[in-house]
C-alpha cells in the first residue's frame, strides 16, 4: 500500500513539474516577444494581460510609461485605448435598443434634431457597422491634428454632417469615426445624460472597472502613461487633444486588468443580459450579400489560424491598443502601448496568441522574386465592398522588390516594400502579420490582403504603364 502511495505521489509530482515547466516555457516565449517589441524602439512601453477561463495566466509591463523620467510600465499603468471605446458605445446602444429606447431601423435625425442632410437620413444600424457612407472626420483637411484647443459637439458635426456620402448606405463597408461619434450624441439625447456618465453608470461601475474613464489631458490620473510618436531623431511627445475630438469613437482610457473585467462583463456572467449579449454579435450583409465582419455591437468577428477571434483595436495620438477574445479557447489577450508608431498591437497580439493557444508560426522564409512575376503582380487594384479608408491599392516592381502603395500609385503615398514568400504570397517588411496574396480566378488577377486582423479583397483594374 505504501509503495502504491509513493508511486502515485511520484506521478503527481511529475505531472505538476511538467505543467510548471510548460508554463515557464510559455512565459519565457511571451517575455521574449515583448522584450523585443520594446527593445526595437517601436513601443516605449507595453502592458499585457492574458486570461484563460477565470485565471489570469500572464500580466506584465515592459519598458517605460514615462520615458523622460524612466517610470516603468506596470499592470496598473493607464493607457488611452482609442477605438476600443467604440465597443463601449456599441454596448450602450444595444442596451438602449433592448430597453426599447432606440430603434435600429430609425434615422439618426430622429434622435439628433437639427442634423443636416444627408446625415439625418442615415439609419442607426448603418452607423454601428460602418456601412453608413459617412466620410471619416479624422481624415478631413479641417481636422485639427495636434491641436489642444477645445472643440464642441457642433463643431465636430460640422466637419462631416453636410458632406456627400461616399456610397449609398448598406452597399459598402468603410471604417469611419463619424458614425460612432454620432452614436454618442444619440446616447446623450435619448438618456438625457452626458455620454461618459452613461457609460460609467451602465458599463464601468457594473463591471468593476475602477481604473477606466474618459481621457482628458487636463485631469490628473494616477499611473497614466505618456504618449509618444516616432520623429526624425527618435521618440517625441505625441500631441494632446480635446476629449471631444474622439468622444464616443475613441476617448476611453484603461488598464489591462480593467480590460479583462470588461471582456468578462460583456461575454460572461449575468452583468450583461442574454438579450443584449446576443444582439452585440449580430452581423449584417451588404446589399450584394457580402457579410460584414463588424457586428452591430461594434465587435470585429474574424479568426486566427482557425481560432475564432472577437476583437477591436485602437489608435490615438501617441497610443495604440488591442484586445481579442477567443471564445472557443475561452482566452482573452489585452495589449496596451504608449506609441502609435511601429508594429500595431493587433499583430503583436497574434504572436502572443500563437504561443498561448499552441498555434504553429506561419512560414515566413523569403525567396527571390523573378522580374516576370514582379511585373505581373504590379498594377492598380480596386478594393471590394469591404474597405478600410482607401478604395485602391497600387503595386510597383523595382530591382527584385514589389512595393505596395495604399490608395493607388496616383496617390503618391509612401511605398511599402514587401518580402516574397513564393506562390504569390508577400508580407510587409515592417509587419510580417500584414500579408498580401495574389490569385487568378477565371483569368482575372485578384488580391487578398490581411491587416488589422481583417481580410480585404481587390481586383486588378489596370495594367501598369
Amino acid at each position: 500500500m505504501l509503495r502504491r502511495l509513493a508511486a502515485l505521489s511520484v506521478l503527481v509530482l511529475m505531472a505538476i513539474t511538467s505543467v510548471a515547466l510548460a508554463s515557464n516555457a510559455m512565459e519565457q516565449r511571451l517575455d521574449s516577444l515583448l522584450t523585443q517589441a520594446t527593445a526595437d524602439g517601436g513601443k516605449p512601453g507595453i502592458a499585457v494581460a492574458i486570461q484563460r477561463g477565470n485565471q489570469v495566466i500572464y500580466s506584465k509591463g515592459f519598458g517605460y510609461a514615462d520615458v523622460e523620467h524612466r517610470v516603468p510600465v506596470t499592470p496598473d499603468t493607464v493607457f488611452p485605448i482609442g477605438s476600443i471605446t467604440k465597443t463601449m458605445t456599441g454596448l450602450a446602444i444595444t442596451q438602449l435598443v433592448v430597453a426599447g429606447k432606440i430603434d435600429l431601423a430609425a434615422t439618426a435625425g430622429k434622435y439628433v434634431p437639427g442634423l443636416p442632410s444627408p446625415t439625418r437620413d442615415v439609419l442607426v444600424h448603418h452607423l454601428l457597422n460602418h456601412t453608413s457612407g459617412l466620410v471619416n472626420y479624422t481624415e478631413l483637411p479641417e481636422f485639427p491634428r495636434g491641436a489642444e484647443r477645445p472643440v464642441t459637439r457642433a463643431e465636430v458635426l460640422s466637419w462631416f454632417s453636410s458632406k456627400p456620402l461616399q456610397f449609398e448606405p448598406g452597399t459598402r463597408y468603410n471604417y469611419t469615426n463619424s458614425g460612432t461619434f454620432l452614436l454618442g450624441l444619440i446616447i446623450e439625447n435619448v438618456t438625457g445624460q452626458p455620454y461618459d456618465e452613461y457609460v460609467r453608470q451602465n458599463i464601468l461601475t457594473p463591471f468593476g472597472m475602477e481604473h477606466t474613464s474618459m481621457a482628458d489631458w487636463r485631469t490628473l490620473v494616477s499611473h497614466r502613461a505618456h504618449g509618444y510618436q516616432r520623429g526624425k531623431m527618435g521618440l517625441v511627445n505625441a500631441p494632446r487633444y480635446d476629449p471631444l475630438i474622439a468622444f464616443s469613437a475613441g476617448n476611453a482610457m484603461s488598464t489591462t486588468g480593467d480590460m479583462l473585467k470588461y471582456r468578462a462583463g460583456v461575454f460572461a456572467g449575468t452583468t450583461t443580459p442574454t438579450a443584449v449579449r446576443e444582439r452585440l454579435h449580430q452581423l449584417e450583409r451588404l446589399r450584394d450579400g457580402t457579410l460584414v465582419p463588424y457586428s452591430l455591437g461594434c465587435l470585429v468577428h474574424v479568426s486566427l489560424d482557425g481560432h475564432r477571434r472577437i476583437m477591436h483595436s485602437g489608435d490615438i495620438s501617441g497610443f495604440s491598443a488591442h484586445y481579442s477574445y477567443y471564445p472557443d479557447d475561452d482566452t482573452t489577450i489585452v495589449v496596451l502601448t504608449n506609441s502609435d508608431s511601429g508594429v500595431p498591437p493587433v499583430s503583436l497580439e497574434a504572436k502572443l496568441a500563437r504561443v498561448v493557444l499552441g498555434i504553429a508560426e506561419p512560414r515566413r522564409t523569403e525567396v527571390p522574386l523573378p522580374e516576370s512575376l514582379g511585373q505581373g503582380f504590379a498594377g492598380e487594384y480596386t478594393m471590394g465592398p469591404i474597405t478600410f479608408g482607401f478604395t485602391r491599392m497600387g503595386f510597383t516592381y523595382k530591382d527584385g522588390v514589389l512595393f505596395a502603395v495604399f490608395g493607388g500609385t496616383a496617390s503618391k503615398g509612401p511605398s511599402l516594400p514587401l518580402r516574397y514568400l513564393g506562390d504569390g504570397r508577400f508580407i510587409s517588411i515592417i509587419d510580417d502579420e500584414h500579408t498580401f496574396e495574389f490569385r487568378r480566378s477565371g483569368g482575372e488577377r485578384r488580391l487578398v490582403t490581411h491587416f488589422y486582423g481583417g481580410e480585404f479583397t481587390a481586383s486588378a483594374s489596370d495594367r501598369p504603364q
